[in-house]
Order: C-alpha cells, then structure tokens, then sequence
C-alpha cells in the first residue's frame, strides 16, 4: 500500500502512479486484441470513462468512510490494530478493484491515498515499513519460482536486447518527463535511473498472446525481464549520481539556463495566489 506523503514528492512516485494508470488502459487494449475484436476509439474511451468513474466513485465513498475509521481505531492508541485495521483497507481495495476488472496495484494505491487523508499517513507507513519487507521478499520468491531456466537459456539473446531496450527505454522517458513536469535536470537523470526497472509493463505483451505456447514463452521472458531489471536496478541508481554530475558538466549553458526558467515558470504557477487558495479551500 502506498501512503501518499505530505509536501514534496519525488518525481519517481509521480511516475508510478501514472504508470500504474496507464497500464489499466493498456491491459485493456490488449485484452481487446487478444479476443480477436476491433479495437476503436469509441472503446477505448468507453473504457477510460468507465475507469475514471470507478476512481471516482471509491474515492467519494471513501472520503466519507476511510478517514474516520482510521482516526477511530487510531485513538485505541494500539498500534497493531491501526496496523491490522490499514491492511485489511488495502486488502479490500485491492479485491474490490479487481472484482471490477482493474488491477489490485490501483485498489493498493487508492487506499492508501484515503489512509493518508486521515493525517495519518506517516504513522501507518511507520507501521507499513516490516510488513513491506515481508511481502516484498515473497514478491521475489514467487517471481522467481515462475522462471523457467531451460526457456530463458535457448531464448537468453531476445532476453539481453529486451532488458537494454526496457532499461534504456525508461532512464530516458522518465528523465524527459521529469524535466517537462519542471524538474532539474540532475533530478531528472537520477529519477531515470532509479526508475530503470520494470513493473507493470513486462507482462502486458504477454497478455496478448493468451495461454498459447507463444503466450508461454512471452510470460517467462516477462517474468525473467521483471526479475533482471529489479537486480540491475540498485547498481542504476549507484550510478545515478555519476550520470547526473556528468550530464551537468557537458550540458550546455543555454541548454540549463531554459530548463532552468522554465521549471521555475512552473513554480510560479503552482504558487500562485488561486492554487493557493483552492488548496487551502478558500475558493468555492
């Protein structure tokens, strides 16, 4: 469950809420294609509708609900029950975005954005910390029990060019909307870097081909694609620092002077008077 923080958030948050997102989108296009059907825009933005409601209406039930359960159960003063209390939200919303046809990672995300509303969120991500290093090592054993050795050792050369494509693919993505949404460019680099491996994403194209033997075989290199990136993703971001000094020494000086006026003009723009006021519910 990820508790949304108050104040400043890294970019690489920002990124995985929209990668998240935008592979629910996705999953349902190639889903579309793996049915034989006709994929239209008519569709597509039935599904995005459709989507946007669901959203919507978890998070007006929730706001009404999550908080005051939490601040509730916050003032036994017992720790383990506000622990117990915030996963089975997250294991709620998780099963109800599924049973909706969504994917848990957006129930997860969405219970603990309401968890975070109850000005609580630091505490339960205090409390989140031993649980997350639990399910993350089952994570990595269930990944790597879905490997199959003798398949990635006849097809290791399509593995080697998917995990440069996927880690070159990202560190320059991330970075480029890093730097559009008026981050530095140092930032931006390092958020490339960390962001390097896969998630979601490297099991959308095996969707495609179903429960064929193709379909197999796109699984597994999926898998073992996941599996390669998360290693090789520690030493990325040893090496962000590097990268991002490096690139700030042979970046050229009219090259930051823009980025630099411009992620200020977006600085401005949040602090304007009227965001402001709408984020303190000044305006009507």
């Amino acid at each position: 469950m990820r508790v949304a923080s108050e104040g400043y958030q890294p970019p690489q948050k920002r990124v995985v809420l929209c990668e998240d997102v935008i592979a629910i989108l996705l999953l349902a296009v190639v889903i579309t294609l793996a049915k034989g059907d006709e994929l239209s825009l008519s569709g597509l933005s039935m599904n995005a509708s459709v989507l946007s409601s669901f959203i919507m209406l978890v998070i007006a039930i929730g706001l009404i609900t999550v908080p005051y359960v939490v601040r509730g159960v916050a003032r036994l003063k017992r720790p383990e029950t506000l622990l117990i209390t915030s996963l089975g939200l997250c294991f709620a919303f998780a099963m109800l975005a599924e049973r909706a046809g969504y994917t848990v990672v957006l129930g997860a995300f969405l219970a603990g954005s309401l968890v975070a509303e109850s000005e609580l969120g630091a505490e339960v991500e205090k409390l989140m910390t031993p649980v997350r290093y639990m399910f993350g090592a089952i994570f990595f054993v269930a990944v790597g029990m879905l490997i199959d050795p003798p398949l990635l050792a006849r097809h290791w050369p399509a593995l080697m060019v998917l995990t440069a494509v996927a880690i070159v693919g990202k560190v320059i993505s991330v970075s480029l909307a890093s730097v559009v949404v008026g981050e530095r460019p140092n930032t931006a680099v390092k958020a490339g870097f960390a962001m390097a491996q896969i998630g979601t994403f490297s099991i959308l194209f095996a969707l495609a081909a179903g429960e064929s033997a193709i379909g197999g075989k796109l699984y597994s290199l999926a898998v073992a694609l996941k599996a390669v990136t998360s290693v090789i993703c520690p030493l990325m971001i040893r090496a962000s620092n590097p990268a991002a000094d490096w690139i700030d020494r042979h970046l050229p000086m009219p090259v930051q002077s823009a980025l630099l006026q411009y992620g200020a003009w977006l600085g401005r723009i949040r602090k304007s008077p009227e965001s402001e006021e709408i984020e303190r519910g000044e305006v009507g």
